[in-house]
């Protein structure tokens, strides 16, 4: 089933509505409707019954706008960006990277704003709606900026995810989980980005709900107590070899991906597993479901290894 025909059938039988629809709607928002809303409900127990039960973290809560000191901190202020690029002719906007994509079909997620200008210019890539020229390409922050008090002198942002109230409770959490290492703290909730271009329904959206885990260990120990039993576990792996050398997904043991130094440490594949095992069982089927690494140009700045 493509997707058009999808979304058709999960609005007529009640999973997800277009928002604000009576006011010709806004781009980036649904509503969940009442199968939808107990569908995600569902969901969510499901993920809380394996990480919170089952791997033993415990649930906090924090808010969802954040002071501008928060996320300078972090990196989002300076760092979290989309590259965009406007038509000199009709004014729209677009996401750069998309329709480079869409026009030679190659990634460029990880590639500098001027070797995408240059892309641009090689290839003669216009505006899709009128077929102007595009402009230069400039970094676009992805928060949505807010006031914080009456006065309106406190920079505020709703937060991009939820991993940042995790961070900044480390003190409290780590004298709760009485020092010992390693230990796991989840966060359920919304979390928002102003996307030049959400698109394909569910998948792209400004405001959306995150599940995140944060798990603390020491960086001089990075075994998992749980390793040994699912050592002989096959995933389907798509390292940054195998992208850059255009070959098949890796069928490997969670053993010999360790040993062959793919995946950096234990506690980080055991956590693979365990997003395999929670999506499988939720019903996606395994054959459809690989995991890629990240390649060198899209790793976060902070990253030893990402997938």
């Amino acid at each position: 089933m493509n997707h058009d025909k999808m979304s058709n059938v999960s609005a007529k039988r009640g999973f997800l509505w277009p928002s604000f629809e009576i006011y010709s709607g806004v781009s980036g928002f649904t509503d969940y409707g009442p199968l939808g809303a107990s569908l995600k409900n569902n969901i969510m127990q499901k993920w809380r019954r394996q990480y919170v039960s089952g791997e033993g973290f415990y649930e906090i809560e924090g808010p969802t706008v954040m002071p501008k000191e928060v996320l300078k901190a972090s990196g989002h202020v300076d760092n979290f960006t989309d590259p965009m690029c406007k038509c000199e002719e009709c004014g729209e906007v677009f996401r750069a990277d998309h329709i480079i994509e869409e026009v030679i079909g190659e990634d460029v997620e990880s590639l500098e704003n001027e070797e995408l200008d240059q892309i641009v210019i090689d290839n003669n890539i216009v505006c899709p709606e009128c077929g102007g020229k595009l402009s230069n390409i400039w970094n676009y922050n992805l928060m949505f900026k807010t006031e914080i008090g009456a006065k309106g002198d406190k920079v505020g942002y709703m937060r991009p995810e939820t991993a940042q109230g995790i961070f900044i409770l480390f003190k409290r959490l780590e004298r709760f989980f009485r020092g010992k290492l390693p230990f796991g703290a989840v966060q359920l909730g919304k979390a928002y980005r102003n996307e030049i271009s959400p698109r394909q329904g569910v998948i792209r959206l400004r405001e959306f709900t995150q599940a995140e885990a944060e798990i603390f260990l020491n960086p001089k120990d990075k075994t998992h107590p749980k390793f040994s039993q699912i050592e002989d576990v096959v995933l389907r792996l798509n390292s940054q070899e195998v992208q850059e050398k255009n070959l098949e997904p890796l069928e490997i043991t969670a053993k010999e991906a360790l040993d062959k130094g793919i995946v950096a440490n234990e506690m980080l594949i055991y956590q693979l597993y365990l997003a395999r095992k929670f999506l499988t069982e939720i019903g996606i089927p395994e054959d459809v479901l690989r995991f890629r690494q990240h390649l060198k140009g899209e790793m976060a700045h902070y990253a030893l290894d990402c997938w």
